[in-house]
């Protein structure tokens, strides 16, 4: 597992930044901004342990990472995917103020095919 999320970490692309989230020591997941363009990018995360989920553990670092995008990075405009099914990052990103855009696509999610919600979040200039 650790050479998986390894890799996951440290796969750069021009448009495309991953960080390593860290918790007690060990690297947990990540969080990363794909087709990072013209002040957009879209914002995906993985926790890879189910019992450090419903912590904030991902909460916190969306933040941290939606930050860096804005301050470093100069990204303005935020899109997410997720399940239907997936509760707990619908609720993430509901917190982080995304809004929903579209019920657009199927995909398989632990077993079985769930709809792909599609999120937006406008950053304001006084901050996230």
């Amino acid at each position: 597992m650790h050479k998986w999320w390894t890799y996951c970490v440290k796969d750069t692309k021009p448009d495309f930044c991953r960080m390593g989230i860290e918790y007690e020591n060990r690297l947990i997941g990540y969080a990363d901004l794909a087709c990072i363009r013209d002040g957009s990018a879209e914002f995906g995360i993985a926790i890879g342990e189910s019992a450090l989920w419903g912590r904030g553990l991902g909460t916190q670092s969306a933040k941290s990472m939606m930050a860096y995008g804005a301050d470093v990075l100069g990204i303005s405009n935020f899109s997410a995917e997720t399940h239907e099914t997936n509760l707990r990052s619908r609720k993430m990103l509901w917190q982080l103020g995304f809004e929903e855009v579209g019920k657009e696509g199927y995909e398989e999610y632990l077993g079985e095919n769930s709809r792909l919600i599609q999120y937006v979040l406008r950053k304001k200039t006084e901050g996230l």
